[in-house]
């Protein structure tokens, strides 16, 4: 069987992740790639007892049940399982498709997050994050995750950071195996995300920077709405002139041409 891309979110997204959905869907149609979507019930093939020790903790669960799903629909048959988180925006999707070709049989995002640091100064850091998950079959690294993951977690005592099992423990292995991963699935921080909307600045040109080229789909983080961080609230208003001045292939201002 080809690619499939797979997503998940609830039955009632609010109308900026639907329009980051649409873009999914139609990148699958123009990869060839076959699409299937999950609600709720994406979570049911967690363990009893991760999902016990996760109840409070919806973004670690998830980043296991992605992996126990990507593990289920290869053996199904699917020569090749992409996850692309809800909130990731798809504006080239040629070149999207272009880098997920596999060499090594499976791919991660590479992202630069771009904020402030302790000393006020504007950074970019370099890492990997799990927004974008792709694995071939037989790829070896698939069924060491899901273990490292589960050990982890069962390990893992007291208050639990969001990233464990996803960009904290892809980082440390990305630090000493040197992960696969891409940058055209790239993560827009809350002060990229504002300069998307607004006009760029200082942030999109750390951004490009550090990325070292134009990504093909961003992560929009929609952990951040309704909260601040960077002096930026991010508000549905916000995030719908963001995607509208990614998707505007017209523009000729456009931050990523």
């Amino acid at each position: 069987m080809p690619t499939l891309l797979v997503q998940s979110f609830h039955d009632k997204p609010p109308c900026w992740i639907a329009r980051c959905l649409d873009s999914a869907r139609a990148f699958a149609v123009e990869a060839g790639f076959a699409y299937r979507f999950y609600s709720d019930e994406f979570f049911d093939r967690l363990p009893r007892w991760a999902r016990d020790k996760t109840r409070d903790r919806v973004q670690v669960a998830s980043d296991l049940a992605r992996l126990i799903l990507l593990r289920d629909l290869l053996a199904e048959g699917w020569s090749t399982v992409v996850w692309l988180d809800a909130d990731v925006l798809v504006f080239d999707p040629a070149r999207l498709a272009a880098a997920l070709t596999l060499p090594d049989g499976y791919a991660f995002g590479r992202e630069a997050w771009v904020q402030y640091d302790a000393k006020g100064r504007l950074k970019a850091w370099r890492g990997v994050h799990n927004a974008l998950a792709a694995f071939a079959a037989g790829n070896p690294f698939l069924p060491f995750y899901i273990e490292a993951a589960e050990r982890i977690l069962a390990r893992h005592d007291g208050p639990m950071v969001p990233q464990l099992i996803g960009p904290k423990l892809l980082g440390a292995l990305d630090n000493m195996i040197s992960l696969p991963a891409c940058w055209e699935v790239n993560m827009s921080s809350p002060l990229v995300t504002a300069e998307l909307a607004h006009g760029p600045g200082r942030a999109l040109e750390a951004f490009r920077a550090r990325s070292g080229g134009m990504p093909a789909a961003l992560n929009l983080c929609q952990s951040y709405i309704g909260r601040g961080s960077d002096g930026v609230l991010l508000d549905e208003a916000l995030m719908n002139r963001a995607i509208d001045v990614l998707l505007d292939r017209t523009n000729d201002s456009s931050p990523f041409g």
